[in-house]
């Protein structure tokens, strides 16, 4: 056997006993055996690795079969032999989740910053905050990555930003390059809507799905997709920019949405927080009604206010936003025929009745694929996805189903 389909195929096999102990511990070799189909003496082999290399212990004797015999040692996983990172960057903050090989959070940090115009010296305060949360140098030793979520399209060739609204300056800078030479490891870099659509897949409302699209909703939209269990970014790193799909012969107007349809051409332009606070701004001072909402007081957070109190032109307008959402929604069950919708951002969060009427809407219109074969649901972690996400993108080897099984790489192997 070659040197490098030896090594390939030990790699294979140490990932699947890692998988099986992680996700089925305590267990015992020869359970793990049966399960991956080879023989004892091939796991006793692989256990005695990750025996010495601590991301396995022994727990002690399980039960005896019903045979009799010597009782099994049972194995379980080492959660805390490593650390992942997740970062995400936003306008004016960054926050920090540090977490084990589970993904439970051990320490979490934020780092604001009014002016976001230096990367490298914002970068270095990331830095540093890591290894005040870590602690000593040891512990570092043991991070096994970093994901970082990042605004805009990415250049991951480069490791940088190829266009972002919020970080304009932050663009062709190395940001990959720059954090692996200060923490001395892998740094993955991503899109923060899809590293959010990864964070709902792999602990939130996307669990039990393998082909999934997240709608964003705040300052802007945008959407990621997971087909298959794999984020797909399309040929240049821009599927999923719902905002640029045109609203024009959609049943969209101002007849039908008053409050919220000023001859917008683009979803993004209407399905925005931006937008809800303009248009209602407009709506109190123009037309007089009864409201809660204040002049210059207008805001998401005051809205949602509103609407919990039964405002009536509070309602009204989240109505609509939900109503046009639907539509929006429609088209992407249409092209992509996905068995779970995940719709998030502040709007959502703040907002169910905007939920609410997007479900309703889009079981109404939709009629290529039938409304009870797609989901559509909130997204389950809020503010803490992307962080989340961020670290999915470290551990997503110890949480993705084998490729192929093991006969299949087998017959991968050339003789020498």
């Amino acid at each position: 056997m070659k040197k490098s389909n030896f090594h390939f195929v030990r790699q294979i096999n140490e990932i699947s006993v890692l998988r099986i102990i992680r996700d089925e511990g305590p267990i015992s070799r020869s359970d793990v055996a049966r399960k991956m189909g080879v023989s004892k003496v091939i796991i006793g082999g692989i256990v005695k690795r990750l025996l010495e290399t601590n991301i396995l212990f022994e727990i002690g004797k399980g039960d005896s079969t019903f045979q009799g015999g010597r009782r099994p040692v049972m194995l379980e996983f080492n959660a805390d032999a490593g650390l992942a990172i997740g970062i995400e960057v936003h306008l004016h903050r960054a926050t920090i989740l540090v977490t084990n090989m589970n993904a439970e959070t051990l320490h979490e940090g934020t780092v604001n910053f009014s002016d976001n115009s230096n990367p490298s010296l914002i970068l270095e305060r990331i830095v540093k905050t890591i290894e005040r949360l870590v602690g000593d140098k040891e512990k570092l030793k043991s991070i096994l990555g970093v994901g970082l979520a990042l605004p805009g399209l990415i250049d991951y060739q480069n490791g940088s930003i190829l266009s972002s609204h919020s970080l304009k300056s932050w663009e062709g800078f190395h940001i990959k390059a720059f954090l692996e030479d200060a923490l001395d490891t892998k740094v993955y870099i991503e899109n923060d809507v899809k590293t959010i659509t990864l964070g709902e897949y792999h602990w939130g409302a996307g669990q039990d799905a393998r082909n999934v699209i997240y709608i964003w909703l705040g300052e802007g939209i945008g959407a990621g997709i997971i087909i298959n269990g794999d984020i797909y970014r399309g040929i240049s790193a821009s599927a999923g920019e719902v905002g640029y799909t045109e609203i024009s012969a959609r049943g969209i107007n101002r007849g039908k949405f008053p409050i919220l349809f000023q001859d917008q051409y683009r979803f993004g332009e209407i399905l925005t927080t931006r937008n809800l606070e303009n248009s209602l701004q407009e709506a109190v001072n123009m037309n007089g009604r009864q409201t809660l909402l204040r002049d210059g007081e207008i805001n998401l957070n005051n809205i949602a206010a509103a609407a919990k109190r039964m405002d009536g032109l509070a309602m009204e307008a989240l109505a609509e936003f939900g109503q046009i959402l639907g539509v929006l929604t429609v088209s992407v069950i249409n092209l992509f025929n996905p068995e779970l919708i995940i719709l998030g951002g502040p709007v959502i969060d703040k907002c169910p009745l905007v939920l609410e009427e997007a479900t309703l809407s889009a079981k109404e219109i939709v009629r290529i694929v039938p409304s009870e074969s797609v989901k559509i649901r909130a997204g389950a972690l809020k503010n803490r996805a992307g962080t989340l996400g961020a670290v999915g993108m470290v551990l997503q080897d110890l949480f993705k189903p084998p490729i192929v099984n093991l006969a299949t790489y087998r017959s991968l192997i050339l003789p020498e």
